[in-house]
């Protein structure tokens, strides 16, 4: 087989793994900006505070396969338990006003959060060690088990996620609020505990994703800052809210990003990013699925 060809087939596996992984950071940005209006700039910082959680926790448990699955679950709920003290802190009295003041918050509080990972953690990454070391050949190369395991534990956490906003007693007052936020206040929903969970599991997505990515790409305190400007790009191409769009969005960012590496050096490559982004601005600005809703 040609080598060119050998190697797209390759980068194309990478992408859908890349893309899995985008889509459940950007799912928990996507569920609290589609529920509460909320712009969270920062998302990326909840995604690196849930990397550091799961290299402490792993300090302290040993790097084994089972400790660090169970690490994945207590940087969740940790980092979610951070993000409710965060929501009901700084964000409660936000609701229902200007939407600038959360967004200004949320950038603030990105800057604080970073601040203070460098003076704890220091400007050095953390190495967390893979909990699966096996490998498939595929032509001349060795794929990573590990990257495809995450890819399919990213799809089950989009799926549960899924099924918690479709069929859950939660999950129907979460759409009345995205549908009509005062009607569904005036029917009983209690919309404060409502966004409460909402931006909880929100951080926790995010953190989940955090400690997955951090065998691939180590953990440092800038982590954040590179993934939240894609997956805002990624929210805004799927179509502000979406939760189907910004699974869509993902995977076609994931892909493309990862071929277009191919073609200029990978840190550059998110260039194509943007002009897919500049693209749907101009021809189609509410997104691949943009009718008002979550799913």
């Amino acid at each position: 087989m040609d080598p060119l060809v050998e190697r797209i087939i390759v980068e194309l596996i990478m992408g859908l793994t890349n893309g899995m992984i985008l889509a459940l950071i950007a799912s928990g940005f996507t569920l609290i900006l589609g529920v509460m209006n909320i712009v969270n700039f920062a998302h990326g910082e909840f995604h690196m505070a849930g990397a550091y959680a799961g290299w402490m926790i792993l300090l302290l448990i040993g790097p084994t396969a089972f400790g660090f699955w169970v690490t994945v679950v207590l940087a969740a709920v940790g980092v979610g338990l951070m993000g409710w003290l965060v929501e009901r802190s700084v964000l409660a009295d936000t609701h229902g006003g200007d939407p600038f003041n959360p967004l200004l918050i949320t950038f603030g509080l990105a800057l604080v959060f970073q601040q203070a990972a460098l003076v704890i953690f220091g400007t050095i990454g953390k190495f967390v060690a893979s909990p699966i070391e096996a490998s498939i050949p595929l032509f001349d190369l060795q794929l990573p088990v590990y990257r495809l395991v995450i890819m399919v534990v990213s799809a089950l956490i989009i799926f549960g996620l899924a099924l918690f906003i479709k069929y859950t007693h939660w999950g129907v007052w979460i759409r009345a609020i995205v549908q009509n936020r005062e009607m569904a206040a005036c029917m009983g929903v209690p919309v404060p505990r409502v966004y409460q969970l909402v931006f909880s599991i929100g951080c926790g997505l995010a953190a989940a994703s955090g400690v997955l990515v951090a065998p691939i790409f180590s953990v440092s305190a800038s982590m954040g800052t590179d993934i939240i400007i894609t997956a805002f790009i990624i929210v805004v191409i799927g179509g502000l809210g979406s939760l189907t769009g910004t699974i869509i969005a993902a995977l076609l960012i994931g892909e493309l990003e990862t071929l277009g590496s191919l073609f200029v050096p990978g840190s550059q490559a998110q260039i194509f990013s943007f002009v897919v982004l500049m693209v749907f601005l101009l021809v189609r600005p509410q997104g691949i699925m943009g009718e008002r809703g979550l799913m």
